[in-house]
């Protein structure tokens, strides 16, 4: 997500620091909080990487030698989080611009045509930036679920699940499954094969999980 982000909205604002700048996000009243706390975390980010002694990173190397931080360089520095409230917080049209790069990815990949819409990546976001923060406090995230957040139905469609039968519930197995629509097909298979290894006492119980997977 991080170079799409950074390549994309550069293209629309190639001036410096255009990430630091208002009118470049959404321009939804509702999201103005939003958007200030993001320009807050990127602000924070270069103001703590620039100025520790010690430490001789890429941010404060640019803001010695060139007075800037580029988008690309600060995008190595921002957690999971920063980057689901960067794309949260974009204009629609960039949004969509993005969405359609990870449509001809997953194109591409798995020799298909379907479209990956905004709301897909709103709700991966959503789902992977929740288990990720469970996986970092140590909780339990097998039998972890989300019941609150964006729909799971535009990750249905774009997989071409609509009879697979979920729940308001989304759990480890439909976080899994929607990374397909993001990562490239080699981490997936990775992923996949991760997972299933895991499982492999009880496949024998889950033949349909095992079939989606697949």
């Amino acid at each position: 997500m991080g170079a799409e982000i950074s390549y994309r909205f550069s293209e629309q604002h190639p001036e410096e620091h255009s990430y630091l700048a208002m009118d470049n996000y959404s321009r939804n009243s509702e999201s103005v909080a939003s958007v200030v706390g993001t320009i807050s975390s990127l602000s924070n980010v270069i103001k703590q990487k620039s100025s520790k002694r010690q430490d001789n990173n890429a941010i404060k190397h640019y803001v010695n030698n060139h007075g800037h931080v580029p988008l690309w360089v600060l995008v190595n520095f921002l957690t999971f989080g920063d980057l689901n409230y960067f794309y949260h917080n974009s204009k629609n049209n960039l949004k969509i611009i993005i969405a359609k790069d990870f449509s001809k990815k997953y194109n591409r990949s798995y020799n298909t045509n379907i479209s990956v819409d905004v709301d897909s990546i709103e709700a991966i976001n959503h789902m992977v930036n929740h288990f990720r923060n469970a996986v970092a406090h140590g909780e339990i995230t097998y039998s972890k679920s989300l019941d609150r957040g964006p729909s799971y139905k535009s990750i249905k469609r774009n997989l071409g699940l609509s009879n697979f039968d979920v729940t308001s519930q989304k759990e480890v197995f439909e976080l899994i499954l929607s990374l397909k629509l993001v990562l490239n097909k080699k981490d997936y298979l990775t992923l996949k094969k991760i997972y299933l290894i895991l499982l492999i006492p009880l496949l024998t119980n889950f033949n349909r999980l095992n079939s989606l997977l697949f």
